[in-house]
């Protein structure tokens, strides 16, 4: 279980974050995680599907949009009833 709640703050999801990694964010990690997290906040089952489309369009960046993809869906089943995630995370 995570130690926060959806919406998260920027401050609790980067110190979530670099205990799960076991080391601080880097800068761009940091930046990334800025522009991402209110993303993130918001999510509901749309936003999920326009990043599994985006992982089909982009490859390389598999790894992480399927990260972000995964925090969409907890953030998800907290902010809309009943929602339940395709991954089986959440």
């Amino acid at each position: 279980m995570i130690p926060f709640t959806f919406p998260a703050t920027m401050e609790e999801f980067m110190a979530y974050q670099e205990q799960l990694i076991n080391r601080p964010l880097s800068e761009v990690e940091r930046e990334i995680t800025a522009e991402w997290l209110p993303i993130i906040n918001e999510a509901v089952p749309e936003d999920i599907q326009v990043v599994d489309e985006l992982i089909a369009q982009f490859p390389g960046h598999h790894q992480f949009l399927t990260a972000a993809k995964v925090w969409m869906e907890v953030a998800a089943t907290m902010i809309c009833p009943g929602f339940a995630p395709v991954s089986g995370y959440g």
